[in-house]
């Protein structure tokens, strides 16, 4: 069952999410909230099948190809989107951040490789950190970017004391704010952890006489 998850499902059931958000822009309806949610939520689900179906392919990790590596990404924002969406419910998320997951999900398919990495036993739990932080810390800089957006939009409203544009609900410049900070935290953090986790992993290999990792 697993392996007929494939990529267009839950591609599909974003694209048409990101088509209800922007939606909003056009028309009110009572129903969208819930449908774009089911849309989401089904789109995650599938999502995260086919992750755990390639993770159990062969022992390969969630991290196993540059495909594998974009579509964690793009499944990590999606779980981001779906996240703000419980929280604020009428605030159009999805417009600014919805692009990227359906951008990581194309960048997989069309552009990375499937083939797995080499792995060796020796270092595989430092490629494992230095992967995982890059990934954390490419999610929190496109959350940080998408809030960023917002609070432009936003600010520039306030600025020329327009009413806001219909359908298009923004978050406070105090909590866009508050959350690109704590994005750009994370990311900076992560970045750290990636930095020192791949000198040690050079370490290891020119030790093991391997290939160093690529900066």
């Amino acid at each position: 069952m697993l392996s007929g998850v494939g990529i267009i499902c839950f591609a599909a059931s974003y694209a048409v999410t990101l088509v209800l958000e922007v939606s909003r822009l056009f028309f009110r309806s009572g129903v969208r909230g819930a449908v774009m949610v089911g849309f989401a939520g089904a789109g995650l689900l599938a999502h995260s099948l086919y992750l755990y179906h390639r993770a159990s392919d062969a022992g390969a990790s969630f991290l196993s190809s540059r495909q594998d590596w974009c579509l964690l990404a793009a499944w990590g924002l999606a779980v981001a989107y779906l996240g703000l969406v419980w929280h604020h419910p009428k605030t159009s998320f999805g417009v600014f951040v919805l692009p990227w997951v359906l951008g990581l999900i194309g960048a997989g398919v069309l552009l990375a490789d499937r083939a797995p990495f080499a792995r060796e036993s020796t270092s595989q739990w430092l490629r494992a950190i230095h992967g995982t932080s890059i990934l954390l810390a490419t999610v929190a800089v496109l959350v940080g970017f998408a809030s960023g957006l917002m609070y432009l939009q936003q600010a520039y409203r306030l600025k020329r004391k327009r009413p806001p544009q219909r359908g298009l609900r923004l978050p406070s410049l105090e909590w866009l704010h508050r959350t690109n900070g704590r994005a750009m935290g994370v990311a900076l953090l992560m970045t750290g952890a990636a930095i020192v986790s791949g000198i040690l992993l050079n370490r290891v290999n020119h030790a093991a006489r391997a290939d160093a990792v690529a900066w």
